[in-house]
């Protein structure tokens, strides 16, 4: 398995984070659904290390980054 980044770890949360925003509209259970098809994808060990391991103004940047770039008719 590659290492896992906080880019790539919000790289593909934001697509999954996308496309359940088109059907559920609603941002806190998009994002939570999206926060669990990451666990499945890189193991919930490896992805609570990264969340744990970025300060939180660096992860809501990159975080919004992401999503502006995804899709940015959700935000």
């Amino acid at each position: 398995m590659i290492e896992l980044t906080l880019t790539t770890l919000l790289n593909t949360m934001s697509v999954d984070f996308c496309k359940i925003m088109d059907k559920e509209k609603d941002y806190l259970k998009s994002a939570l659904i999206a926060f669990s098809m990451a666990n499945d994808t890189y193991g919930s060990e490896n992805v609570r290390k990264i969340i744990s391991e970025t300060n939180h103004v660096q992860l809501k940047t990159v975080a919004l980054a992401t999503i502006a770039t995804k899709c940015p008719d959700k935000l």
